[in-house]
């Protein structure tokens, strides 16, 4: 009898429990996404805003597309030049004022520019959030380029660059003499494409921008309509909406942007970069890869996945096992319309072809459809969980926003990233490296220094002995003659 009475009853007390948790479980997967909001005003602006109610903070950006890709030779530099300008002074504020009305809140502060972006950004505490809006606006859309500002922040961009070299430091750098093997990377994959230009600027360039140059450019990309405002935090899109109205809504778009050159690859590999800039010792430094995609492709995920594996397993077998090398990385790494996979190290010159084998027959056995699974998954949950690691910050997810605003419109969905994540199977590692790494997409640079410090010591030692003993000898020679000629 007790056991029919348990047998009734249990069912009972599970629906029981299941009905006592179920509003909890629905409330909270309820609260765990806030959908993003999207929208843009009369002039242009797109508004990206993610609503976070846990948080206590705010971060605001302001995303220009504009970056040394919109450049030339005669004004390589200019996007970051500008950068530095508008925190000079705007209608309203000065240097000074500019640079402490975040500060003096106990928010942060900064600009950024790259190849294809520049922005703007301030964090600070969810209720300053209108004094953030109320500065992004002035320094991006009211600043006033003073006179005596430019050569003072000419001064600044090179000391940033690290000084002035000269004339022959960098003819030598043209020569192949120099340190950065990543851009002579871009050269061979993307000739003649402004990929190729620094975002610092070379040194000619920096030397003839003048304040003209400045406003004109200034004028031709810092427009409504190139620009995205990017809010994240604990702000009520009810709250945020009346602000970005009262600080952006009565600017005045001043045309469309500027259009950029496609980038078009040679196909020509595989390529062979070097780069002979002198060093300390003899170590090299060693990138081989291959072209890819661009921003947006959906081989980007399989792409993602591949490096995180390679990363990890040739780590394993050229660190680890071998001792070859102390670090190894792998990525792949994307502009709006091109891209590249590298996988880059450092080592002794003579283990280069040995680590150049384990990375290509890796390559080979992906090709081949050698895949351990135990591995790709672990890959897969790693890349899962650091993504989800990193939806703890404003920042991050403002970061993500960027990235996902410059490709896609206000209407389209951002890809979920876990999803896009977990799709990713053997075969489309196998499909991807099938299409991608192939002969003529292929690349292998190194930075093998002409000469080392320590060769050149040893040389300079050598020198210092020879010079020494003839030095001794000559001595030695005279006064044995003035002997010979004493009485």
């Amino acid at each position: 009898m007790k056991l029919i009475r348990d047998f009734v009853l249990l069912p009972l007390f599970l629906l029981a429990a299941v009905a006592a948790f179920a509003p909890t479980v629905l409330e909270a997967k309820s609260n765990s996404s806030v959908p993003l909001n999207r929208y843009q005003l009369e002039n242009g602006l797109r508004v990206w805003h993610q609503y976070r109610p846990d948080s206590k903070s705010v971060i605001v950006y302001l995303v220009l597309q504009t970056g040394s890709r919109n450049e030339t030779i005669l004004n390589n530099g200019i996007s970051h030049y500008v950068e530095h300008m508008v925190f000079t002074g705007t209608e309203r504020w000065t240097e000074e004022q500019v640079k402490d009305t975040i500060a003096n809140i106990g928010g942060s502060w900064n600009g950024w520019t790259n190849k294809e972006q520049t922005g703007f950004y301030a964090l600070v505490a969810d209720l300053d959030v209108e004094i953030a809006l109320d500065w992004l606006s002035q320094i991006v859309f009211y600043p006033t380029f003073p006179v005596d500002k430019v050569e003072k922040e000419r001064h600044v961009v090179f000391q940033e660059k690290g000084g002035q070299y000269g004339w022959f430091i960098n003819q030598l750098e043209a020569w192949g003499y120099g340190y950065d093997l990543w851009r002579e990377v871009e050269k061979a994959l993307f000739p003649n494409s402004t990929l190729t230009m620094t975002v610092i600027g070379e040194e000619d360039s920096l030397k003839r921008i003048d304040r003209n140059m400045l406003l004109d450019y200034y004028k031709q990309h810092y427009n409504t309509k190139n620009a995205t405002l990017i809010v994240v935090g604990n702000v009520e899109a009810s709250q945020l909406r009346p602000l970005v109205a009262k600080y952006f809504g009565d600017l005045r778009s001043q045309g469309e942007p500027a259009a950029i050159d496609k980038a078009v690859s040679a196909d020509k590999g595989g390529y062979r970069v070097k780069v002979a800039g002198p060093m300390l010792n003899d170590q090299i430094r060693l990138i081989t890869g291959t072209q890819t995609v661009g921003d947006g492709h959906s081989d980007r995920w399989s792409l993602d996945v591949l490096a995180k594996m390679m990363s990890r397993d040739l780590s394993e077998e050229i660190r680890t096992k071998r001792g070859l090398v102390y670090s190894l990385s792998a990525f792949n790494s994307s502009y709006r319309d091109v891209g590249y996979f590298a996988v880059t190290t450092r080592s002794e010159e003579k283990h280069r072809d040995t680590i150049l084998q384990l990375i290509d027959g890796y390559i080979e056995n992906v090709r081949q459809g050698k895949i351990d699974a135990k591995r790709l998954a672990e890959a897969k949950t790693s890349l899962i969980r650091s993504w989800s690691i990193s939806r703890e910050s404003n920042s991050a997810i403002a970061d993500s926003l960027m990235y996902w605003s410059a490709i896609l419109s206000d209407m389209e969905p951002i890809p979920d990233y876990v999803t896009e994540i977990e799709k990713v199977s053997d075969q489309d590692l196998v499909r991807v490296v099938q299409v991608y790494f192939m002969p003529q997409r292929r690349f292998v640079a190194i930075h093998q220094p002409a000469i080392t410090l320590i060769f050149g010591l040893q040389v300079a030692g050598v020198i210092v002995v020879i010079l020494g003993g003839w030095i001794v000898y000559r001595v030695w020679r005279r006064k044995r003659k003035k002997n010979a000629q004493s009485p």
